[in-house]
């Protein structure tokens, strides 16, 4: 609604003439005050009272005007009333100044001297930006930065920081940035630091606690995490080493088997020996804790030797018959043994060498006896009297402790240890051969 100045008490006792002169008046000043900055508003308006003031001595008493307009202000003389923001309205028109209807105009009139004080202040649309949006708010100028804050609810913590401060009058140009600040802890290198930092993202607070971070460090959380108040922040330290250490290369056994030897008999031609191999090996280790290892790299050093070994397939003892309970004694060709008497006692095996007491190798076939009951050179058919084990033929030409004391009877010679320590001690049937 267009507002309209009333003059007040002049418009009551003034004729039609003076209507028309003050008519002219104020249209001159209306015209002028469009052409002319608002500072010499206050000359047309003295020329606009002394005009008036020359027709007639019945006009009503001039008022002082104090007219503000976003913070400038000036002052002038004008025969009016002031009862209403409506007349507000209507004496700024009058004194040129044509207020938006979204302007906010504020006046009061001295109760002692009807002197009138006149306030405008133009609508600004204001931009806010805080926590990551901006907002646009719509205050009246001179409004403060704490207005624009309270008005869209953004709250303060004691950290944050506003750009402009928040007693900053408000005006068209104004951009308020609110910067919100965090207390951050961040663990790197054995060190805890505890740091204030503006909003942002964990990469940026640990760069603000002046922690530099290699190619492959991380963070425990994302690098773009937002940053909360009291977060907590591990700088993961990824470093490597490199290792060069020597391996044993186990040597391998090759066999072959041999008809020459006897059953349960070995014999390394070759002796194995180990290789040694020179590793190259990269340990990965996040906070100095070993994670991963790879290997890089095997070089052999010294190749293995393969173990070269002969079995025996001979069969050393043969299986025998016991016909009808004859006491008739086969042997391995299934001829029968012609014998003159049997001696049945305790018998050892013993192996290592060497040479019998009657001069000539120990071998299998020549056995150990007490020459006192069984002479040197007796010919001998050995086996076990249920017929599981049989040595077989063989001839009395060595001797021992054992045999001249009576322990045992006879001492068989076997080719290895293993064939002793599987024969141990038992009782044999010794048969004299004819």
């Amino acid at each position: 609604m267009e507002s309209r100045f009333v003059p007040g008490a002049f418009a009551e006792r003034k004729g039609a003439a003076m209507k028309e002169k003050w008519t002219l008046a104020k249209r001159a000043v209306s015209t002028a005050s469009r052409k002319l900055p608002m500072m010499r508003i206050v000359s047309l308006v003295m020329m606009l009272v002394i005009t008036v003031g020359s027709v007639s001595t019945v006009l009503a008493a001039t008022k002082e005007v104090t007219l503000t307009v976003n913070g400038e202000t000036v002052s002038a003389s004008a025969v009016a009333s002031c009862r209403s923001e409506e007349e507000a309205r209507a004496l700024l028109s009058f004194l040129g100044y044509e207020v938006k209807e979204d302007s906010q105009v504020l006046y009061t009139v001295d109760p002692d001297t009807g002197n009138i004080s006149i306030e405008v202040r133009s609508r600004e649309e204001i931009q806010v930006t805080a926590d990551g949006r901006s907002r646009t708010i719509s205050l009246y100028w001179g409004d403060t930065v704490a207005e624009a804050l309270e008005d869209l609810d953004i709250t303060l913590d004691a950290n944050d920081q506003v750009t402009p401060s928040l007693d900053t009058p408000l005006t068209a140009d104004t951009q308020v940035q609110v910067t919100r600040y965090y207390q951050v802890s961040v663990l790197a290198d054995g060190e805890t630091l505890s740091v204030t930092v503006p909003e942002g993202t964990a990469a940026s607070a640990v760069e603000a606690a002046g922690i530099q971070l290699g190619e492959e460090d991380f963070l425990s959380v994302e690098n773009t995490a937002s940053l909360s108040e009291n977060m907590e922040i591990q700088v993961n330290r990824v470093t490597y080493e490199t290792v060069t250490t020597e391996e044993t290369v186990a040597y391998e056994e090759e066999t072959v088997q041999d008809a020459t030897l006897y059953k349960g008999t070995t014999k390394i031609d070759v002796q194995g020996q180990n290789g040694l191999e020179e590793v190259v090996t990269q340990h990965k280790y996040i906070n100095g804790q070993l994670v991963e290892s790879q290997e890089l790299s095997r070089t052999l050093v010294q190749a293995p030797v393969t173990q070269q070994v002969r079995v025996g397939t001979k069969s050393s003892y043969s299986s025998y018959q016991v016909i009808d309970n004859s006491g008739v004694v086969y042997d391995a060709n299934g001829n029968p043994v012609q014998y003159s008497r049997m001696i049945s006692g305790r018998c050892a095996a013993y192996t290592g060498g060497g040479y019998c007491s009657t001069g000539v190798p120990a071998a299998v076939g020549r056995v150990a006896v007490n020459p006192n009951v069984i002479p040197y050179g007796t010919k001998l058919f050995i086996c076990s009297p249920d017929g599981k084990f049989v040595y077989g033929y063989a001839v009395a030409a060595d001797t021992g402790g054992g045999l001249m004391q009576g322990i045992i009877v006879c001492d068989l010679y076997m080719n290895t240890l293993d064939e002793c320590r599987i024969f141990g001690s038992r009782t044999m049937n010794i048969y004299i051969v004819e």
